[in-house]
């Protein structure tokens, strides 16, 4: 739904998308269901996994959040924006953490086996979505973004990514 809305705000009304919008409502409550198959998918095979393990990718995931949040505090808060748009610009982010968090393990737990390979594809396309909504906040909060941006290259690759991620795992069991 995000992605059409932004379709018609640039493709037919040919107007600028305002940010945060109605697409960026549907788009973030699109981690929602995301982070909950990950998780009940990594979930079902959780007694793999040691605890070691499961601490190490915790502290992983914890340096990660410290990572991107200092990347954006300066650049998001300093651009004295709304409320609204802050939120937006480390909700994205930190939203993808999330994800990662989860996918991580499912990498962690089938990186040997037949899934391994689309679980590595879910990883990159994760961390690929992470690196473009990083950038997107850094540019917003400069006013460098633009509909058109190359950026949003990262953006169509990642999706490339999860479809040959979930072609894949199809394609294996």
């Amino acid at each position: 739904m995000g992605e059409a809305i932004w379709a018609g705000y640039t493709l037919v009304l040919g107007v600028e998308v305002p940010y945060p919008s109605i697409a960026d409502v549907f788009w973030l409550a699109g981690y929602i269901p995301f982070f909950i198959a990950l998780y009940l998918y990594v979930k079902i095979f959780g007694c793999a996994l040691t605890k070691k393990t499961l601490a190490a990718s915790m502290v992983t995931t914890i340096v990660l959040t410290i990572i991107v949040t200092g990347v954006l505090l300066v650049p998001v808060l300093g651009a004295e924006e709304d409320l609204l748009v802050e939120v937006a610009d480390f909700a994205y982010p930190l939203l993808d953490l999330a994800l990662f968090s989860v996918a991580h393990l499912g990498l962690i737990l089938f990186w040997k086996g037949k899934l391994g390979k689309p679980w590595f594809l879910i990883n990159l396309a994760i961390a690929m979505d992470t690196c473009a909504d990083i950038l997107f906040s850094y540019l917003t909060a400069h006013n460098a973004y633009y509909c058109g941006h190359m950026l949003e290259l990262l953006y169509h690759f990642s999706y490339l990514l999860f479809m040959l991620a979930f072609y894949l795992h199809a394609k294996e069991l």
